[in-house]
């Protein structure tokens, strides 16, 4: 592989993330990682580390992932719905989907913006980091419930996470369903009003980049991330904000 992975490079390694996930091929999945990556999935939750060294494993490697493919992955059947063409940018890839995950006879979906940032890692390009920006409440919601399906769901759920995950990252999982939230997503809306009106502070916030057609706001952590267009064209912004004034404080626009 050259040092300039091209454009289909990139998206090919991206693209056998979802397929790797459908075909419950674990190793394959495993495989697209760089040997240091990190995982946030969802953004808001406790990051995956790879490369470092893992407690429980005893050893540096892949074992947090595996543990989380054991965890949300191998029970489960994912189908990824594409909602608009991939955005690269630099190493960066952009995926504006729809997730739906079949548990035990119950099906909850997901909106969803994922970013990829790539590297090479010996000379091939790898996934260094993987942010899944996903509303964690709505998904309990779907899959909480006092029917006989979903009861065994939560409790076959709860029992996995605790084997696999063990207390801190169960409780950092539920911690995920915390974030910036409607404040948040006011907030993007009133910068991104802010730059159409041509507020220089704003459009600067926005990288000179005036967004249109804000739609699908998904809060996640401290991130609140955007379906929108530029020049007509698709575009994806993600904007991190404090947590303590709810201000915007960087963003990037992908498109």
């Amino acid at each position: 592989m050259t040092a300039n992975p091209t454009t289909e490079d990139l998206l090919t390694i991206v693209r056998n993330s979802p397929a790797a996930v459908a075909a419950h091929d674990k190793r394959a999945w495993l495989g697209l990682f760089a040997r240091h990556h990190v995982v946030e999935d969802p953004v808001g939750g406790r990051p995956v580390l790879g490369g470092l060294f893992d407690a429980r494993s005893g050893r540096r490697g892949d074992a947090p992932l595996s543990r989380f493919y054991d965890t949300f992955i191998a029970p489960n059947d994912i189908h990824f719905h594409l909602e608009a063409e991939d955005i690269v940018q630099g190493l960066h890839v952009v995926r504006d989907v729809t997730i739906e995950t079949r548990m035990g006879g119950v099906t909850a979906r997901a909106p969803m913006h994922l970013r990829y940032e790539l590297t090479l890692d010996e000379g091939e390009p790898r996934i260094r980091r993987l942010a899944a920006h996903w509303e964690v409440a709505p998904m309990f919601a779907q899959v909480g419930g006092i029917s006989p399906a979903k009861l065994r769901v939560g409790a076959t759920m709860g029992a996995r996470m605790l084997r696999l995950q063990g207390v801190g990252g169960s409780l950092a999982f539920g911690r995920a369903v915390r974030s910036v939230g409607e404040p948040g997503k006011r907030a993007v809306r009133e910068l991104v009003a802010s730059a159409q009106r041509g507020d220089g502070a704003a459009l600067e916030l926005l990288g000179g980049t005036p967004v249109q057609d804000l739609r699908k706001l998904i809060a996640a952590g401290d991130t609140v991330t955007a379906t929108g267009t530029v020049d007509g064209a698709h575009a994806v912004l993600f904007a991190c904000l404090d947590r303590r004034t709810l201000k915007v404080i960087s963003a990037d626009v992908y498109r």
